[in-house]
């Protein structure tokens, strides 16, 4: 199910945390400057955890880890919108698109290779410093 290779998916993941720091830089030019500088930030940071787990853990492990925030993200739904829940979701989504599969099917292939569906604890870096603040 996972058939790209975790250097190319690194590769990927990067790339896409690039157009979220070039968002976050082009979100003042928007009609709502701080609900497109927090979504994009909420982007940045799901590919840096995406990024860490499939260099620290490998492929199948950040997998587990984009579904099961993918599944937190769709039962927190509400009719409001969330600048962070859905910028973290857009980037779990384009995961799935990297992947080549959807949530659902990954599911599936999880568990018929009895994989536990857990988020791996040290996958959840809230320490992190948020790229608003860094000098850019």
């Amino acid at each position: 199910m996972c058939q790209v290779q975790g250097e190319d998916l690194i590769r990927a993941l990067k790339r896409f945390k690039s157009l979220a720091k070039q968002d976050l830089l082009a979100s003042e030019r928007t009609n709502d400057p701080p609900f497109w500088r927090t979504h994009a930030e909420a982007r940045r940071k799901e590919y840096t955890r995406l990024i860490q787990l499939v260099e620290d853990s490998g492929v199948e492990k950040a997998c587990v880890y984009a579904l099961e925030r993918y599944k937190q993200k769709r039962a927190n739904h509400t009719q409001e919108r969330h600048p962070e829940q859905e910028g973290s979701r857009q980037a779990l989504e384009l995961f799935f698109t990297i992947i080549g599969s959807s949530p659902g099917r990954l599911g599936k292939w999880l568990q018929e290779r009895n994989v536990t569906l857990e988020i791996p604890k040290d996958a959840l870096f809230d320490q992190e410093t948020p790229l608003v603040l860094e000098q850019v």
